[in-house]
């Protein structure tokens, strides 16, 4: 009995004491991982009419994030949000800019850090209040998220905490004196005040002012003031109607022209026209950009003026070499947003104007830097044009990287594709290649659009299979040698049919010579033989048998002749026959 009460007892402690260590791992695990929004200070006094700034920070408990966003509310007739900084935030990628609306008492921001963030005191950005009526003005998390740098963005925000900030109500300052000047019955209207240089509810750069009305029938004097008064009644007496009047030498500022009309029951009513009179430029203008994130194409200007008459109110803006564009500034915030940018280097000259028209013109430069180069990790050096390649690389997570593709010589075909949430991207080409040389590069744009260096250019040779050069190369020396071959027979065939055809031509005129000298022999022979023959005919015709002396001569000398020429056709056969000789040798 005893053994049984001690097992269960043992038995309940070990199952406690595990329950003990589960509980304390879940909690301590959920606490490093908790991660919270607040607003600093979340508590304060404040005036009415006065402004103050707060603070929208995160706790990262130790755990590394990287972005952020929420919506802040608050009563539109407690609060005005005036204006809203991110200068001095943590993060300087911004999804969409912070946003505010005190129609509905929201304010907007998402944002975010490639690099991540780790701290208990992380400035998201600065919001700058107006205190309108008092009591208990309250500022509150709508919603938000605090996504962990781990790669997948998980929400690790486990608490919002506003803040509450007590309006006094202000020291009521003494309202200037109010004159009022209630006109008797059947009296006059109120003249209706126009004029071209100083139109009504404008700003004019002339310190003269020309104004005139119209004269109703009846009016039979006109009384004017000119002050700083917006209710003043004239004092000024024209007994003599007048309709224009001419007010040289205004001081800058805004001053009132008062003017009644009299009739035969009194003085009317009161007409209170407002000049607003600015003849000097703004005397000072700085231009900066908004926050330190320079790799941002987005970039947002805030330009400061001074200007001590009228407000300042729009802009003419030039960027580097594009034309002029303009932007009218009706909140007065002073920010001016580019158009996206490429990475280099940038001048702004932007010319600001008051109210009155009066301007004063700055310049600012920067230089948009780009993220590293995307790097190609993997691809081959060379390939046949039955090979599809895959090509790999490496650059910012979550990038648009475009891919240049040419083959040397010709146009590039341009890729694009997405790298992945560890920054790598493979590309793979359509179909295969033609042989030749080609040249790969590449460029990213990140998702909040900023843009990299181009990288460094790969070349990629791509040729026929082994067998198919073989059989290419064989192909080019057989059609050089083959006609070489065929010349070189053709050549040799020549000179042999040369040789011989000499050969034949040779024995052939020594032929010819032989039998052309048998045939001289025979001929010449045959006609020594008729001579001898006619010369023995002519003798056995005379009576003494001999010839005369001139026959004789005669016969002799045809006889030389004829050896003569028998020796010279035997002379050019001996040297046609020598020859052939010659030209064999």
């Amino acid at each position: 009995m005893k053994n049984s009460f001690l097992t269960t007892r043992f038995y309940y402690r070990t199952v406690f004491f595990l329950l003990f260590i589960t509980l304390y791992l879940f909690f301590a695990t959920a606490n490093a991982e908790a991660a919270s929004l607040y607003l600093s200070p979340s508590t304060g006094v404040y005036a009415a009419n006065t402004t103050f700034t707060a603070r929208v920070m995160v706790n990262t408990n130790g755990q590394p994030v990287n972005a952020a966003e929420g919506t802040l509310a608050f009563n539109p007739n407690e609060l005005a949000v005036v204006s809203v900084n991110r200068s001095s935030s943590i993060f300087n990628l911004w999804v969409t800019e912070p946003t505010f609306s005190n129609s509905a008492g929201t304010i907007n921001f998402s944002g975010g850090n490639p690099a991540g963030y780790s701290g208990q005191t992380g400035t998201i950005m600065s919001v700058t209040f107006r205190a309108k009526g008092s009591g208990a003005a309250k500022v509150k998390f709508n919603n938000g998220s605090v996504l962990a740098n781990d790669g997948r963005g998980t929400n690790i925000l486990t608490g919002m905490n506003g803040g509450t900030y007590t309006i006094q109500a202000a020291v009521a300052s003494p309202e200037p004196e109010v004159i009022e000047y209630v006109a008797p019955a059947n009296t006059p209207a109120a003249p209706k005040v126009s004029s071209d240089t100083h139109p009504v509810d404008t700003w004019s750069q002339h310190k003269t002012a020309e104004l005139n009305w119209s004269l109703p029938s009846g009016v039979v004097a006109v009384r004017t003031l000119l002050n700083d008064n917006p209710t003043s009644v004239p004092t000024k007496v024209y007994d003599t109607p007048i309709n224009r009047i001419t007010l040289e030498d205004l001081d800058e500022g805004v001053a009132y022209f008062h003017i009644q009309f009299k009739n035969s029951e009194g003085w009317g009513r009161v007409a209170h026209y407002r000049l607003a009179v600015d003849a000097s430029k703004p005397t000072e203008i700085n231009i900066k950009t908004q926050g330190d994130d320079l790799s941002n194409p987005n970039q947002i200007l805030i330009v400061e003026v001074v200007d001590a008459v009228s407000t300042v109110n729009k802009f003419k803006v030039k960027l580097n070499a594009d034309e002029p564009f303009e932007i009218e500034d009706k909140t007065g915030s002073g920010t001016i947003a580019l158009p996206s940018l490429e990475p280099g280097y940038h001048t702004v000259i932007i010319e600001a104007f008051d109210e009155a028209g009066n301007s004063i013109i700055g310049t600012y430069s920067f230089t948009l830097q780009s993220f590293g180069k995307p790097i190609f990790t993997e691809y081959p050096t060379e390939i046949n044009d039955e090979v599809i390649p895959v090509i790999k690389g490496e650059t910012r997570p979550n990038s648009v990287v475009a891919v240049s593709l040419n083959k040397v010589g010709s146009d590039p075909i341009l890729y694009e594709i997405n790298s992945d949430e560890s920054g790598a991207f493979v590309f793979i080409p359509e179909g295969t290649f033609q042989t030749g040389v080609y040249e790969l590069s590449a460029k990213a744009t990140d998702e909040y659009g900023a843009m990299s260096e181009p990288s460094d250019p790969i070349r990629i040779a791509v040729q026929q299979p082994g067998y198919l050069r073989i059989g290419t190369m064989l192909i080019s020396i057989l059609s050089v040698m083959i006609p070489l071959l065929l010349l070189t027979v053709l050549l040799l065939f020549s000179i042999w049919y040369l040789f011989v055809y000499f050969r034949r031509f040779r024995k052939r005129v020594k032929v010819e010579a032989r039998e052309a000298l048998e045939i001289l022999h025979r001929e010449f022979g045959e006609l020594q033989t008729v001579l001898r023959a006619e010369e023995s005919a002519l003798q056995s015709a005379r009576k003494t048998k001999k010839l005369t002396k001139a026959e004789s001569d005669m016969i002799q000398t045809m006889d030389k002749a004829l050896q003569s020429s028998q020796q010279k056709v035997e002379k050019e056969i001996a040297d046609i026959t020598e020859l052939t000789k010659s030209k064999k040798n």
